[in-house]
């Protein structure tokens, strides 16, 4: 057995150990965990509108009025309702003590944080009638009213991470993590890279920022963040603005994974983004409410799906063999599964616990993807330790400093693998006279002419990141970039005018013959 993974195995059988005594101190001890009881009162049951009594949840249409009998209650306390209301008015003991006050948003009014009413408790409200008058926000999916409970808000805020341990340490691992993922992979894509290679780390890019919006959503759906700190709205519209991001992280992560750089995909793209930065510009003027920006999110979410879901079963079916794109292909599948399954019981009761299957799809979606992402760059990262002056010499031409042959056909066997990009153009250039100069002045006029036409190709050529320069041999030089017909055009008028004015010491101009080739 391998020495380094015998010390990985070790290393992970010991990390268990460890685990194992921490998890029995928590299991096997006389301690309960409801010993130290918090103040708090579930008042879910006996609630009544007209004298009948309701279950919760409960919906409607038109403004409601429901009463109950408090318990003993203390100063400190509140009587929280989960609801979406527009507007309400509480009574105790036919006493008006409390009404909402407008959420006001650039100056304009608007429903969103409209998802609790907190109510401030007395000791002399114990055994009073409590009457509670809610006009319900319109929604889509209906206005529910979910839970009652008296606490107070240490005990909320202890209670919400009790119940929600899994969102917790999802959202920390995925914020910190996230974060790496960006740093590192920025570092690696502002590097000169092949398209691939680059593609590979944009991907881990994108996968770090969806980790951290993702983290975001999760968080805030567990309601800890504006109990703890208040700033009910704004929390509630990066909530908004995190599940609206999400498909469109999810898709590029697919692009990048999959190599898809056709123009439909970039409209694709660009229309997703464009429809996030719309829909929050109107919902910020008031054109529509906030609340209704979820489903544009899902929209998008369904959109987004068909899209993975055709690469993921575009790339299963032109695989000959498994690879780590077919891996890829099927945890996107799983995870479309999932989070369809998650949308469809959340628009059918906004109530469901849609979150638990929405975690486990990000789990499972996440370590899929990133790991196979690391394992795509671990072995570019390896290959480039062990050899990267054997590779800088055998894919470098002595003379001119660019690609050579060997460079030039690694590239075009790369694209070969994968699905051809509509705009991958070939460019083949012969420089004239060589010869000439070779027989006339001597190889060293020769060796400049090769070396003008290379610094004349870099400029026209090297600043978009998808161009490979290389020279096959002799005089004999190949460009491989994709861009679309406008960009290639002026690339190569640009080439002309840089070779009709070179001047070195030998050649004063330099004249070639140039055609090309489009996927298209």
């Amino acid at each position: 057995m391998d020495t380094r993974f015998r010390r990985r195995i070790i290393a992970f059988a010991y990390i268990l150990i460890i685990l194992l005594f921490i998890g029995l101190g928590f299991c096997y001890s006389n301690e309960s965990n409801n010993y130290y009881r918090e103040n708090s009162v579930s008042l879910n049951d006996y609630w009544k509108i007209d004298d009948k009594y309701i279950t919760f949840p409960f919906s409607s249409d038109e403004t409601f009025t429901i009463n109950n009998t408090l318990p003993t209650v203390y100063g400190d306390q509140l009587l929280v309702i989960r609801c979406y209301y527009k507007a309400f008015s509480v009574f105790i003991d036919g006493t008006e003590v409390l009404e909402s006050r407008n959420n006001v948003l650039f100056g304009h009014s608007t429903d969103v944080g409209k998802k609790e009413i907190w109510i401030p408790l007395e000791y002399e409200y114990t055994g009073k009638k409590v009457e509670v008058k809610i006009t319900p926000q319109e929604s889509l999916y209906g206005a529910e009213l979910t839970e009652a409970f008296v606490t107070t808000r240490s005990a909320y805020v202890i209670a919400q991470l009790r119940s929600n341990v899994p969102s917790v340490v999802l959202f920390i691992l995925f914020t910190v993590t996230g974060f790496f993922e960006m740093l590192v992979s920025t570092v690696f894509i502002l590097k000169r890279a092949n398209l691939i290679r680059k593609l590979s780390f944009e991907a881990l890019f994108y996968a770090g920022a969806f980790s951290v919006v993702a983290g975001q959503w999760i968080i805030n759906e567990t309601r800890i963040p504006f109990i703890a700190v208040g700033y009910i709205t704004g929390f509630s519209i990066l909530t908004i603005v995190s599940f609206l991001l999400m498909p469109l992280l999810f898709f590029e992560i697919a692009r990048c994974i999959f190599l898809r750089v056709e123009l439909i995909d970039h409209i694709i793209d660009g229309a997703i983004a464009i429809v996030i930065l719309i829909a929050c510009t109107l919902a910020s003027f008031d054109i529509f409410e906030w609340g209704w920006l979820v489903y544009v999110a899902h929209v998008l979410d369904i959109v987004v799906m068909v899209m993975v879901g055709y690469y993921s079963y575009s790339s299963i079916k032109e695989e000959k063999k498994l690879s780590s794109r077919t891996g890829i292909a099927v945890a996107n599948g799983i995870f479309i599964i999932l989070a369809g399954y998650s949308l469809i019981k959340y628009i059918d009761n906004v109530g469901y616990n849609y979150i638990f299957f929405i975690i486990i799809a990000l789990m499972l979606y996440i370590m899929v993807q990133v790991g196979l992402i690391y394992r795509r760059i671990g072995l570019n990262v390896k290959e480039e330790k062990e050899f990267a002056q054997a590779k800088i010499d055998a894919y470098t031409d002595q003379l001119t400093g660019i690609g050579n042959r060997r460079h030039f056909y690694a590239l075009a066997d790369d694209y070969e693998k994968n699905r051809l990009p509509n705009d991958l153009t070939y460019i083949a250039i012969d420089v004239n006279r060589l010869k000439y100069y070779n027989d006339t002045l001597g190889h060293d006029a020769g060796d400049e002419l090769l070396k003008g036409t290379a610094t004349c190709l870099k400029l026209a050529f090297s600043s978009s990141s998808t161009s490979t320069i290389s020279r096959l041999g002799g005089d004999e030089f190949a460009i491989l970039i994709i861009a679309n017909r406008n960009e290639l055009e002026k690339r190569i008028s640009y080439l002309r005018t840089q070779l009709e004015h070179w001047h070195g010491e030998y050649v004063k101009g330099i004249n070639v013959a140039l055609g090309y080739a489009t996927v298209r």
